[in-house]
């Protein structure tokens, strides 16, 4: 990993603070849609990577039911990092630690309690050059593909039962 890179678990610790920081990266990288509420997502954010204390990546998520799984609850798992920050195993690295902090979280759930995290691959490159059925680091294992041409990845957390 690029020297530097930091990555923290922020799940359920996001202040004003960091809420607007989380804000200000997703806007002025124009990496939102202007149907999504930034202040919802920032809350909803896991993991912040950070160079020289700045963010320049993190993982976020949002609870779904997902029809083609037997209509199963999945954490949706999403991830941006800038371009200069896409070093070799960095995807892998957040992707589990990420997993990790949701299973824990999920064994305490006793409504709505999802199965596994779930992901929509939508980076050319990756697409390209992870083609594995299962990737190694992560486990995630591919599932299918999507109207829009992204890959759908699954990794069910211990004792999942569909």
């Amino acid at each position: 990993m690029t020297p530097g890179l930091n990555i923290s678990n922020v799940w359920m610790k996001v202040d004003k603070g960091l809420l607007n920081e989380i804000v200000d990266f997703w806007q002025s990288n124009k990496m939102l849609s202007p149907q999504v509420d930034p202040i919802e997502r920032a809350l909803n954010v896991v993991l912040t990577i950070r160079h020289e204390n700045k963010i320049v990546g993190l993982t976020s998520t949002d609870l779904i039911r997902f029809q083609q799984l037997n209509n199963n609850v999945f954490y949706l798992f999403r991830m941006a990092v800038l371009p200069p920050y896409r070093v070799p195993g960095i995807e892998s690295k957040a992707i589990v630690e990420t997993r990790e902090i949701l299973e824990a979280f999920a064994a305490g759930q006793s409504t709505n309690k999802a199965i596994g995290m779930l992901t929509f691959v939508e980076n050319p490159q990756l697409l390209a050059k992870r083609n594995e059925a299962v990737w190694p680091a992560s486990k995630a294992v591919y599932i299918g593909t999507d109207k829009q041409g992204r890959h759908i990845r699954v990794c069910y957390f211990k004792g999942a039962r569909i």
